[in-house]
């Protein structure tokens, strides 16, 4: 099965995200504010799923850092809070790891 993030390169703060193969992108929610306008409280998260390491610590929890995608003809890049890291469980000695951001708006 191909894996539709081959080719692309994720850092964050300047670590490379290795062996990234999901990579999901939640909206935040907004409010109004009067006169059909909305003001974006929550700009969302991004879900970052990797084989081999996330290459984060979880005392890296909270610090806010340059998260770039680069290669596949995209490149982009936000300021992002390090939330959180998961570990599965092992399959075949290959371990996946999520790790989850908060996008900041500056």
């Amino acid at each position: 099965m191909a894996n539709p993030c081959t080719g692309v390169t994720v850092t964050w703060g300047g670590s490379s995200l290795q062996e990234v193969v999901d990579v999901k992108i939640v909206a935040g929610g907004s409010l109004p504010i009067g006169r059909d306008s909305t003001f974006a409280l929550d700009a969302g998260t991004i879900e970052i799923a990797c084989l081999h390491t996330a290459n984060v610590s979880l005392a890296e929890r909270g610090l806010k850092k340059t998260l770039q995608f680069t290669g596949g003809g995209l490149e982009c890049s936000t300021k992002a809070v390090f939330q959180t890291l998961n570990v599965a469980g092992k399959v075949n000695d290959v371990a996946r790891y999520s790790a989850v951001y908060r996008i900041v708006m500056e």
